[in-house]
Parts: C-alpha cells; sequence; structure tokens
C-alpha cells in the first residue's frame, strides 16, 4: 500500500489567465476541478497501485464531493473532516505554465494521524505543502518517527520554491534529518535552492528539469535519464505529482532508481497534454 498524506482542495483552472486585462472583463476557459498534490499523486497512482489518500477537509459540501471523487478514482480516503475546504486558482499561460493563487483552507489544519491510519502501508509519500503550517507539519513529522520507527520508507516532494523559502534553510534541513527520506523530488529551480543552502538530502535525489534529462543523483553520482520533450504542453498542472507517481509505483515494483525515472517521465508527459490536474 502506497500511503499518501497532503492536500485535497479545489483547483480553478483559468486557461488563458496571462492575458488578463485589469479592470474589466476577460474572456477564458475555466475548469473547476479536484486538485492538491497529495491528491494528485494518490490518483496517478491508483490504476497500478493500491493506494491510501490521507489528509484534512472542511465539513462542508465541496469536501464531501472531493473525498468522493477521489474514491470513485480507485484511492483508499481517510480524512479529517473539520472547517472549510480549500481552494486553489490556477494562472495558466500559452505556454502551460501555471501562476496559483492558493487557499490551502483545512488541508492547512491537519491534525494527529492514528497509527491504524497508515497501518499496512510499505511506502508513505509526503509533498512539502503538508509542512508549511505549524499544526500539520507537527503531525507530519511525529507520523515520520513513527513510520521511520517500523522501517517505511518515506518519499519527500519538495514541491515549491515558495514553501522553501518561508520554511527556510534551518528549519528545512532540520526537517530533512528528522524525515530521513528514502528519495527526494524537486524540479531544477528547487534543487537549484537545495544546492544554493547545501542541503543534502538523504537517499536518492530526484530532480526533473523540464524537457531535459531527469537527473538521479546518489552516493555523490548523478546519472541522467533521457525525457520524451512535449511540443504541445496545453497545462503543466499535476506533472510532478504524475511523475512522483510513476517513479514510486515503480521503485514498489522492484525497479531501480533510473528505470523509476523513466516510468515517472511517461506519467508525467501524460500529463502534459491534459488541462487541470490528475
Amino acid at each position: 500500500m502506497l500511503t499518501v498524506i497532503g492536500d485535497l482542495v479545489a483547483d480553478l483552472i483559468v486557461l488563458g489567465g496571462a492575458r488578463l486585462e485589469r479592470g474589466t472583463d476577460n474572456t477564458a476557459e475555466v475548469r473547476l476541478t479536484r486538485g492538491g498534490s497529495a491528491a494528485n499523486v494518490a490518483v496517478a497512482a491508483a490504476p497500478q497501485h493500491p493506494v491510501r489518500f490521507i489528509g484534512r477537509v472542511g465539513d462542508d459540501t465541496l469536501g464531501e464531493t472531493l473525498a468522493r471523487q477521489l474514491e470513485n478514482s480507485g484511492v483508499e480516503v481517510r480524512v479529517q473532516r473539520v472547517g472549510r475546504t480549500g481552494a486553489i486558482v490556477i494562472l495558466v499561460d500559452d505556454d502551460g505554465e501555471r501562476t496559483m493563487i492558493t487557499d490551502r483552507g483545512a488541508s492547512a489544519e491537519l491534525d494527529t494521524i492514528d497509527d491504524d491510519w497508515w497501518e499496512g502501508s510499505d511506502w508513505v509519500h509526503l509533498p512539502l505543502y503538508g509542512f508549511a503550517a505549524p499544526t500539520t507539519r507537527a503531525a507530519l513529522l511525529d507520523m515520520c518517527a513513527r513510520v521511520g520507527g517500523r522501517g517505511i520508507p518515506i518519499s519527500l516532494d519538495l514541491s515549491s520554491t515558495a514553501t522553501m523559502r518561508d520554511l527556510g534553510p534551518d528549519l528545512l534541513a532540520e526537517m530533512l534529518d528528522a524525515i530521513g527520506p528514502s528519495v527526494t523530488f524537486a524540479n531544477a529551480d528547487e534543487a537549484a535552492l537545495a544546492d544554493e543552502w547545501m542541503l543534502r538530502p538523504s537517499g536518492v535525489f530526484v530532480v526533473k528539469r523540464g524537457g531535459d534529462p531527469v537527473h538521479v543523483r546518489h552516493g555523490g553520482v548523478t546519472a541522467e535519464v533521457a525525457v520524451e520533450r512535449v511540443d504541445d504542453v496545453l497545462d503543466s498542472t499535476g506533472a510532478g505529482d504524475a511523475f512522483a507517481a510513476g517513479y514510486l509505483v515503480a521503485v514498489l515494483a522492484g525497479a531501480d532508481a533510473l528505470a523509476a525515472a523513466e516510468a515517472g517521465s511517461a506519467l508525467a508527459m501524460e500529463a502534459l497534454r491534459r488541462p487541470g490536474a490528475l
């Protein structure tokens, strides 16, 4: 069982968001979808491996709807229900790049996670977003200590340079030491910031670099994995989450890091060609 812990929110996708003119009407294609990095990873992995999602949504209709959609995607769902479900407005430009306006709502208030919620896990995956707020950070670090004590591997996605900067190098270094991730995922910007801060995650460090080869760092050695270039990118939302899902499913099936990176890249390519998250 792959267990993914983090955000389940609503995504309001605005295609053509780069052309907004201030103070007047703007025509765009707008879509409301289920989102949240952790939820995206769970949905992407579900067709290939048993997966469980743990998170927190509001005690409202939106939270109930999102949780049901997740279950309908084949994910085992365990959520705390308190407060107001979060939402993210995503402005997508003509190149598929995103600008996000985030209100994590109840996701930012995840409380202590019961042991029986993650029992049976073979792997636990955590996006960094979940560590942004003090309450969720404490809950996740406490759970990581218990999970690590059982010898269950943990992976961490650095997720966002903005979140990294909010945490700062000292706190992030402490967190990496406490979590001891077997795999850490980052895009090129996140990896550059980690290098600038001289952060050295334990285990394998996987760096996604858009259309350039993925870098897989381990034991002081960096290997490259070629990726397919996608010229018709519609929306990059969820592509990194798809990569993580493909990588983790491959590792759980016995693949080494390089083969897993190839599997992650293949799944990410599919996400680039459709609007919204997975």
